[in-house]
């Protein structure tokens, strides 16, 4: 039935609204990441607004990314423009928090997690960003720019 997906939906994007409800959705993270590839507005809304809570950020960082590449991927010039610029902003919360260096040493020893995948020195998205300064979009670009400097 359609409305029971909808509903669904919705109801993920309620709870991720304010940080008062987003800790009902830490168990849920990796099923998050793994549906990201899909370019579902609805759950690339629902992760921006969890990466926005501090309290969340280790529960994301930790997350098995089950498709990583893929995630990687998406950091492209021929993903849409709107769906680049929320996978940017969500990218952008996470490149915002500093983790003590015992904690990046202890996610550095985790293969797949989202840290390694996206925000270690030897992620591939790095390269893919700057590749993206060129976008013809200025707010992507300015994006970028946030995350690179």
């Amino acid at each position: 039935h359609v409305c029971r997906p909808l509903g669904a939906l919705r109801l993920l994007t309620n709870l991720s609204v304010t940080d008062k409800h987003q800790h009902l959705l830490k168990e849920s993270i990796t099923l998050l990441l793994s549906l990201l590839v899909v370019s579902n507005e609805t759950l690339q809304v629902v992760l921006v607004n969890v990466s926005s809570n501090p309290d969340m950020m280790d529960d994301i960082v930790q997350a098995q990314v089950r498709i990583k590449a893929s995630v990687v991927l998406l950091f492209d010039a021929r993903t849409a423009p709107a769906v680049l610029l929320r996978l940017l902003t969500f990218a952008g919360n996470l490149n915002a928090w500093r983790p003590s260096a015992q904690v990046a040493d202890e996610l550095r020893q985790q293969q797949d997690c989202l840290f390694r995948v996206m925000l270690d020195e030897s992620s591939q998205l790095h390269s893919r960003l700057v590749q993206l300064l060129s976008h013809p979009d200025g707010e992507i670009q300015a994006q970028v720019a946030r995350m690179l400097t």
